[in-house]
Protein backbone atom coordinates (compact mmCIF):
# COMPACT_ATOMS: atom_id res chain seq x y z
CA UNK A 1 0.00 0.00 0.00
CA UNK A 2 0.94 3.58 -0.79
CA UNK A 3 1.12 6.75 1.16
CA UNK A 4 1.89 9.69 -0.06
CA UNK A 5 2.15 13.10 1.55
CA UNK A 6 -0.15 14.76 -0.75
CA UNK A 7 -3.16 11.81 0.24
CA UNK A 8 -2.88 12.83 4.48
CA UNK A 9 -4.08 16.14 5.03
CA UNK A 10 -2.59 16.14 8.55
CA UNK A 11 -0.65 15.03 11.33
CA UNK A 12 -3.20 12.62 12.96
CA UNK A 13 -3.35 10.82 9.42
CA UNK A 14 0.64 10.47 9.98
CA UNK A 15 0.61 8.98 13.17
CA UNK A 16 -2.52 6.35 12.42
CA UNK A 17 -0.12 5.09 9.33
CA UNK A 18 3.31 4.45 11.44
CA UNK A 19 0.71 2.48 13.98
CA UNK A 20 -0.74 0.19 11.12
CA UNK A 21 2.76 -0.13 10.05
CA UNK A 22 4.23 -1.02 13.33
CA UNK A 23 1.60 -3.86 13.52
CA UNK A 24 2.33 -5.18 10.49
CA UNK A 25 6.03 -5.57 11.33
CA UNK A 26 5.00 -7.54 14.29
CA UNK A 27 2.28 -9.88 12.52
CA UNK A 28 5.34 -10.93 9.69
CA UNK A 29 8.43 -10.83 11.90
CA UNK A 30 7.95 -14.42 12.73
CA UNK A 31 7.54 -15.19 8.85
CA UNK A 32 10.23 -13.59 7.73
CA UNK A 33 13.32 -15.91 7.55
CA UNK A 34 17.02 -15.07 9.60
CA UNK A 35 19.75 -13.63 7.97
CA UNK A 36 22.28 -16.23 7.38
CA UNK A 37 25.06 -14.62 9.95
CA UNK A 38 21.99 -15.28 12.65
CA UNK A 39 21.56 -18.65 11.62
CA UNK A 40 25.13 -19.53 12.23
CA UNK A 41 25.31 -18.18 15.47
CA UNK A 42 22.41 -20.00 16.76
CA UNK A 43 24.15 -23.54 15.21
CA UNK A 44 27.23 -22.74 17.30
CA UNK A 45 25.65 -22.31 20.28
CA UNK A 46 23.84 -25.68 19.65
CA UNK A 47 26.61 -27.44 19.24
CA UNK A 48 28.45 -25.99 22.34
CA UNK A 49 25.68 -26.72 24.24
CA UNK A 50 26.24 -30.59 22.93
CA UNK A 51 29.66 -30.78 23.51
CA UNK A 52 29.09 -29.56 27.01
CA UNK A 53 26.30 -32.51 27.28
CA UNK A 54 29.02 -34.65 25.56
CA UNK A 55 32.13 -34.02 27.83
CA UNK A 56 30.28 -33.72 31.15
CA UNK A 57 28.46 -37.21 29.96
CA UNK A 58 31.99 -38.38 28.45
CA UNK A 59 33.64 -37.44 32.91
CA UNK A 60 31.05 -39.31 34.43
CA UNK A 61 31.51 -42.92 32.63
CA UNK A 62 35.58 -41.96 33.02
CA UNK A 63 35.12 -41.77 36.90
CA UNK A 64 32.32 -44.20 37.17
CA UNK A 65 35.35 -46.54 34.98
CA UNK A 66 37.83 -45.57 37.32
CA UNK A 67 35.67 -46.65 40.78
CA UNK A 68 34.67 -50.20 38.87
CA UNK A 69 38.73 -50.63 38.20
CA UNK A 70 39.11 -49.99 41.36
CA UNK A 71 36.94 -52.18 42.83
CA UNK A 72 37.61 -54.58 40.59
CA UNK A 73 41.33 -55.06 40.82
CA UNK A 74 41.37 -54.79 44.30
CA UNK A 75 39.43 -57.75 44.50
CA UNK A 76 40.43 -59.76 41.17
CA UNK A 77 43.49 -58.52 39.46
CA UNK A 78 46.55 -60.14 39.74
CA UNK A 79 48.54 -56.85 39.29
CA UNK A 80 50.45 -55.70 42.06
CA UNK A 81 48.49 -53.31 44.26
CA UNK A 82 49.50 -50.47 46.82
CA UNK A 83 50.34 -52.08 50.24
CA UNK A 84 47.54 -51.87 52.50
CA UNK A 85 47.71 -51.19 56.06
CA UNK A 86 46.23 -54.06 58.33
CA UNK A 87 45.92 -54.05 62.14
CA UNK A 88 46.91 -57.52 63.07
CA UNK A 89 44.16 -59.11 65.32
CA UNK A 90 45.93 -59.04 68.68
CA UNK A 91 47.27 -62.80 69.88
CA UNK A 92 47.08 -64.27 73.02
CA UNK A 93 48.88 -62.61 75.65
CA UNK A 94 52.19 -64.30 76.68
CA UNK A 95 52.33 -66.65 79.24
CA UNK A 96 54.57 -65.81 81.72
CA UNK A 97 56.84 -68.64 83.33
CA UNK A 98 58.41 -67.63 86.86
CA UNK A 99 61.36 -67.99 87.66
CA UNK A 100 62.89 -70.64 89.92
CA UNK A 101 64.81 -69.19 92.91
CA UNK A 102 67.43 -71.69 94.12
CA UNK A 103 66.35 -73.11 97.36
CA UNK A 104 68.50 -71.13 100.21
CA UNK A 105 71.21 -72.95 102.41
CA UNK A 106 68.46 -73.63 104.96
CA UNK A 107 69.72 -74.62 109.08
CA UNK A 108 68.18 -78.53 107.79
CA UNK A 109 71.27 -78.55 106.04
CA UNK A 110 73.47 -77.91 109.07
CA UNK A 111 74.33 -81.25 111.82
CA UNK A 112 73.14 -80.08 114.85
CA UNK A 113 75.74 -80.41 117.80
CA UNK A 114 74.49 -83.70 119.11
CA UNK A 115 75.54 -85.70 115.97
CA UNK A 116 79.54 -84.66 116.15
CA UNK A 117 81.50 -86.97 118.09
CA UNK A 118 81.60 -87.11 121.71
CA UNK A 119 84.91 -88.95 122.90
CA UNK A 120 85.89 -88.12 126.36
CA UNK A 121 89.31 -86.54 126.63
CA UNK A 122 88.73 -85.64 122.72
CA UNK A 123 85.77 -84.31 121.84
CA UNK A 124 83.16 -82.70 124.27
CA UNK A 125 80.15 -81.05 124.98
CA UNK A 126 79.52 -79.46 120.89
CA UNK A 127 78.08 -76.46 120.19
CA UNK A 128 77.03 -73.80 117.91
CA UNK A 129 78.82 -70.64 118.12
CA UNK A 130 78.16 -69.05 114.72
CA UNK A 131 76.38 -69.04 111.58
CA UNK A 132 77.97 -66.48 108.79
CA UNK A 133 79.13 -66.29 105.12
CA UNK A 134 81.43 -68.34 104.07
CA UNK A 135 84.57 -65.73 104.98
CA UNK A 136 87.21 -67.72 103.03
CA UNK A 137 87.14 -68.25 99.49
CA UNK A 138 88.58 -71.57 99.00
CA UNK A 139 86.17 -75.14 100.04
CA UNK A 140 88.73 -76.29 102.19
CA UNK A 141 92.73 -77.22 102.45
CA UNK A 142 94.93 -78.22 99.89
CA UNK A 143 92.45 -76.54 96.64
CA UNK A 144 93.43 -74.04 94.12
CA UNK A 145 90.15 -73.53 92.85
CA UNK A 146 87.88 -70.51 94.92
CA UNK A 147 84.14 -69.57 94.80
CA UNK A 148 84.70 -66.17 93.38
CA UNK A 149 86.60 -68.05 90.53
CA UNK A 150 84.15 -70.70 90.33
CA UNK A 151 81.35 -68.51 90.36
CA UNK A 152 79.84 -69.65 93.53
CA UNK A 153 76.16 -68.65 93.92
CA UNK A 154 76.28 -68.52 97.78
CA UNK A 155 78.48 -69.85 100.17
CA UNK A 156 77.90 -70.20 104.25
CA UNK A 157 79.43 -71.70 107.53
CA UNK A 158 78.84 -72.75 110.91
CA UNK A 159 80.91 -72.60 113.49
CA UNK A 160 80.87 -75.18 116.36
CA UNK A 161 82.82 -75.56 119.36
CA UNK A 162 83.58 -77.93 122.12
CA UNK A 163 85.18 -77.74 125.50
CA UNK A 164 88.87 -78.66 124.67
CA UNK A 165 91.49 -77.10 121.72
CA UNK A 166 89.84 -76.75 118.77
CA UNK A 167 86.10 -76.89 117.29
CA UNK A 168 84.07 -78.01 113.79
CA UNK A 169 83.39 -76.13 110.78
CA UNK A 170 80.60 -77.05 108.56
CA UNK A 171 80.49 -75.17 104.95
CA UNK A 172 77.39 -74.98 102.44
CA UNK A 173 78.58 -73.60 99.08
CA UNK A 174 76.03 -73.51 95.96
CA UNK A 175 77.94 -73.80 92.87
CA UNK A 176 75.74 -72.27 89.21
CA UNK A 177 75.52 -76.06 88.30
CA UNK A 178 76.12 -79.66 88.90
CA UNK A 179 79.19 -79.57 86.91
CA UNK A 180 80.90 -76.75 88.90
CA UNK A 181 80.19 -78.51 91.88
CA UNK A 182 81.61 -81.74 90.92
CA UNK A 183 84.85 -79.53 89.46
CA UNK A 184 85.04 -78.03 93.29
CA UNK A 185 84.75 -81.44 94.85
CA UNK A 186 87.45 -83.16 92.88
CA UNK A 187 89.82 -79.67 93.22
CA UNK A 188 89.58 -80.72 97.16
CA UNK A 189 89.82 -84.58 97.34
CA UNK A 190 92.80 -84.09 94.79
CA UNK A 191 94.67 -81.76 96.85
CA UNK A 192 94.58 -83.83 100.13
CA UNK A 193 95.70 -87.07 97.89
CA UNK A 194 98.86 -85.49 96.41
CA UNK A 195 101.05 -83.32 98.01
CA UNK A 196 99.39 -80.09 100.24
CA UNK A 197 101.79 -77.60 101.33
CA UNK A 198 99.28 -76.35 104.35
CA UNK A 199 99.93 -79.63 105.85
CA UNK A 200 102.97 -79.07 107.10
CA UNK A 201 105.43 -82.40 108.10
CA UNK A 202 105.25 -83.98 111.87
CA UNK A 203 109.01 -83.41 112.27
CA UNK A 204 108.58 -84.79 115.55
CA UNK A 205 108.14 -88.59 114.14
CA UNK A 206 109.48 -89.11 110.61
CA UNK A 207 109.34 -85.64 108.78
CA UNK A 208 106.63 -86.70 106.63
CA UNK A 209 103.16 -84.91 106.07
CA UNK A 210 100.29 -86.89 107.60
CA UNK A 211 97.24 -87.79 105.64
CA UNK A 212 95.17 -90.29 104.85
CA UNK A 213 91.79 -90.94 103.16
CA UNK A 214 89.42 -92.24 105.45
CA UNK A 215 87.03 -94.22 103.10
CA UNK A 216 87.75 -95.79 99.59
CA UNK A 217 85.89 -92.92 97.80
CA UNK A 218 87.79 -90.07 98.66
CA UNK A 219 84.70 -88.91 101.04
CA UNK A 220 87.05 -88.42 104.54
CA UNK A 221 90.40 -87.38 105.01
CA UNK A 222 92.53 -87.15 108.44
CA UNK A 223 95.90 -84.85 108.41
CA UNK A 224 98.26 -84.90 111.53
CA UNK A 225 100.75 -82.41 111.86
CA UNK A 226 102.44 -79.98 115.07
CA UNK A 227 101.14 -76.60 116.43
CA UNK A 228 103.03 -75.37 119.43
CA UNK A 229 104.83 -78.61 119.84
CA UNK A 230 101.79 -80.17 119.88
CA UNK A 231 99.86 -82.99 117.68
CA UNK A 232 97.24 -81.30 116.03
CA UNK A 233 94.19 -83.71 114.13
CA UNK A 234 92.05 -82.26 111.66
CA UNK A 235 89.69 -84.67 109.66
CA UNK A 236 87.89 -83.72 106.68
CA UNK A 237 84.61 -85.01 104.77
CA UNK A 238 83.36 -83.72 101.46
CA UNK A 239 79.44 -84.45 100.18
CA UNK A 240 78.20 -83.18 97.19
CA UNK A 241 74.25 -83.19 96.03
CA UNK A 242 73.76 -81.73 92.62
CA UNK A 243 75.11 -78.02 92.77
CA UNK A 244 75.89 -77.96 96.62
CA UNK A 245 78.81 -79.35 98.50
CA UNK A 246 79.18 -79.59 101.92
CA UNK A 247 82.08 -80.04 103.90
CA UNK A 248 82.62 -80.73 107.34
CA UNK A 249 85.83 -80.29 109.54
CA UNK A 250 86.48 -81.17 113.30
CA UNK A 251 90.17 -80.04 114.79
CA UNK A 252 91.86 -81.15 118.13
CA UNK A 253 94.77 -80.13 119.50
CA UNK A 254 96.53 -82.14 122.08
CA UNK A 255 93.79 -84.77 122.53
CA UNK A 256 94.35 -87.56 125.26
CA UNK A 257 94.35 -90.05 122.86
CA UNK A 258 94.71 -90.63 119.29
CA UNK A 259 90.90 -89.53 117.89
CA UNK A 260 88.88 -92.30 117.00
CA UNK A 261 87.92 -92.21 113.02
CA UNK A 262 84.10 -94.17 113.60
CA UNK A 263 82.41 -90.96 115.00
CA UNK A 264 83.71 -88.67 112.41
CA UNK A 265 82.62 -91.38 109.30
CA UNK A 266 78.77 -91.07 111.16
CA UNK A 267 79.27 -87.56 110.90
CA UNK A 268 79.99 -87.61 107.18
CA UNK A 269 77.10 -90.13 106.57
CA UNK A 270 74.77 -87.98 108.17
CA UNK A 271 75.39 -84.83 106.57
CA UNK A 272 75.23 -87.10 103.40
CA UNK A 273 71.67 -87.76 103.97
CA UNK A 274 70.93 -84.21 104.85
CA UNK A 275 71.31 -83.31 101.77
CA UNK A 276 69.80 -85.53 100.61
CA UNK A 277 66.62 -85.15 102.16
CA UNK A 278 66.33 -81.16 101.99
CA UNK A 279 67.35 -81.19 98.60
CA UNK A 280 69.58 -79.14 96.71
CA UNK A 281 67.62 -77.39 95.08
CA UNK A 282 67.37 -76.80 90.45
Amino acid sequence: MRHSPESADDDHDTERLDARFQELVVQLAPQVPLPPVAGIHRAVRRRRVRNRVSAGAASLVVVAGALTLVRVGTADDDSPQPPQHRVAAPGPAPVSTPTRAPVPLSDALFPAPQEFPVVAGVYDNWRVADTRAALRDELGPCTTLTFSGLGTVEAQERVYNHDRQGGGLVVLVRYPDEHTAEVATTDLTGGLSGPCPSNQPNLAVDGKPRIKALTADGSAWRTQGIVNSRDQYVDYGVVRNGPVVAVVQETVIDPARVPPTDPFLRLVAGLRDRLGKNGSGP
